[in-house]
């Protein structure tokens, strides 16, 4: 079983209903060895080092730089989406989470989910999520603050990015949001609670894995330079397929409907 009982139950409650709402409406989720799902950081722990995946896939990670205590662990707080369980705040200067490097999260296909908040914009180019990287060049794939401050979803194919469209900075307002950036071979898109942010165009290329090495970074950019973000984070999760997010979201409205704090 990829979801354990011995993990909160909370956190699970908030988080199946989207699973079973993805095996719905993704092909290949026939069976448990071909269901998309790759990453899913609960953050559930609230408190020592481990960060548990609880896709099956093996991809825990750990607060900060090192297995150990470490100036770089952002910090657990209690009261996560709809103030239940726990997250991760992050202070925007030195604060990440590692995760150690895994062929299973080098797609083609991908979709990225989360939580956020904060109360203000992290400022220009800081990572919520990034998937390896290339000095300050670029990484295979993440979700980012742009020019704007608010946020977008990005692949790099090697030479030149492809760009979701770009939610504003009032996405930082200090209540929870949903972010999922997908990417299907062919269009990078960026859907913030259930809604896709127009402005992106087709644009077929492949994601580059072999420029953009090394560990995926919860909360930050952390390769040769620290991108990083100011803020809280619950629910991450990663899948080797572009999710119809929002027809996922709609099938949920009820759950994600609800006031947010």
């Amino acid at each position: 079983m990829w979801l354990s009982s011995r993990f909160s139950r909370r956190a699970a409650a908030i988080a199946a209903p989207l699973v079973t709402a993805a095996a719905l409406v993704v092909p290949s989720a026939a069976s448990a060895a071909e269901f998309p799902l790759r990453a899913w950081w609960p953050l559930a722990e609230g408190s020592g080092q481990t960060v548990r995946d609880w896709s099956g896939k093996g991809n825990n990670g750990y607060l900060g730089s090192t297995t150990g205590a470490d100036s770089n662990d952002p910090t657990w707080i209690r009261g996560g989406i709809f103030g239940l369980g726990n997250a991760l705040r992050f202070d925007g200067v030195d604060d990440f989470v590692t995760v150690p490097d895994s062929a299973n999260l080098k797609p083609q296909q991908v979709t990225v989910s989360l939580w956020f908040r904060g109360s203000s914009s992290p400022g220009q180019y800081k990572y919520l999520f990034a998937r390896g990287g290339d000095a300050c060049t670029a990484t295979s794939y993440g979700l980012q603050t742009h020019f704007s401050g608010g946020l977008g979803f990005t692949i790099w194919d090697g030479s030149s990015v492809r760009n979701s469209g770009v939610a504003d900075a009032t996405v930082w307002d200090g209540k929870w949001h949903h972010a999922a950036g997908t990417w299907d071979g062919t269009t990078a898109k960026l859907f913030i609670d259930g809604k896709e942010v127009p402005g992106s165009s087709p644009n077929p290329g492949e994601i580059d894995y072999q420029g953009p090495s090394g560990d995926t970074i919860l909360g930050g950019y952390h390769a040769g330079c620290d991108l990083l973000m100011r803020g809280d984070l619950d629910h991450v999760m990663v899948w080797s397929a572009a999710l119809p997010v929002d027809t996922i979201w709609g099938n949920l409205s009820a759950l994600f409907n609800r006031p947010r704090r």
